[in-house]
């Protein structure tokens, strides 16, 4: 895979793949195609410094995500960040939300920060920060549209407000503050590594990073959370058709 549009069409294997499956692990790719295909059009539109350097860094970034899915499905070991959300989606009790938070905990404060060092590795990192922060833009252009459909599926979510989160707040300050400040920082100490020291550094980042997602999705039931779910549309099928 070497464009955005193979990955794409990748991504909508691994769609099928979950729709045949009846499977939750079919949530986060049907946004994530979303994302995808933004920053493609972005692209072509010229809103990067440097469009063919964008390009690389998308392709690797969500090579590992597609990998990941492979592993699993074949019976291989996937990062620990990746496991705890693919056995997230065989339980019933996390919302569709926290479904989606687990992997964009995986894919932003890992994968994102693994592929920036590896489309741009040494000193050629500075040179990518403008275009590695506009990424944290397309996210939150993309906040409402994505408020508004899961809203849909799951009309209790205005019950977070219970917890003092709005959803606006749940998605931006994860997703933007986790990119910005954490997956940056951990991309520029990768790229000032030698590779053959990324191994280890990876693994460390992969155990932060899979107690994150300990957090957002615990074993425990959250009684709000459990109301939330009680409304929300259980047809699998149905709430992938919608996120995409």
């Amino acid at each position: 895979m070497e464009t955005i549009d193979e990955i794409i069409s990748q991504l909508d294997n691994i769609i099928d793949d979950c729709y045949r499956l009846n499977s939750r692990a079919g949530f986060f790719p049907a946004l994530y195609r979303k994302v995808t295909i933004r920053v493609r059009d972005g692209i072509r539109a010229g809103e990067f410094e440097d469009g063919k350097r964008m390009e690389r860094l998308d392709v690797i970034f969500a090579k590992r995500y597609i990998d990941a899915y492979d592993a699993q499905r074949n019976g291989r070991q996937p990062t620990r960040s990746w496991q705890h959300s693919f056995e997230m989606a065989q339980h019933p009790h996390p919302i569709i939300l926290q479904h989606l938070l687990l992997g964009m905990n995986a894919h932003i404060n890992l994968d994102l920060a693994i592929a920036a060092a590896q489309s741009a590795p040494w000193l050629d990192i500075e040179n990518l920060q403008t275009d590695f922060h506009h990424i944290n833009n397309i996210l939150a252009e993309l906040t409402d549209q994505v408020q508004a459909e899961i809203s849909a599926v799951s009309p209790a979510m205005r019950l977070l407000d219970t917890l003092g989160l709005s959803f606006d707040e749940i998605i931006c300050g994860f997703a933007m503050q986790f990119a910005r400040n954490r997956a940056w920082d951990k991309a520029i100490t990768l790229a000032h590594t030698p590779s053959i020291a990324h191994p280890p550094l990876i693994e460390l980042f992969d155990k932060k990073v899979a107690r994150y997602a300990e957090r957002i999705c615990p074993l425990e039931e959250n009684v709000v959370l459990k109301r939330v779910r009680s409304a929300e549309n259980n047809n699998i099928q149905q709430v992938i058709d919608w996120l995409l």
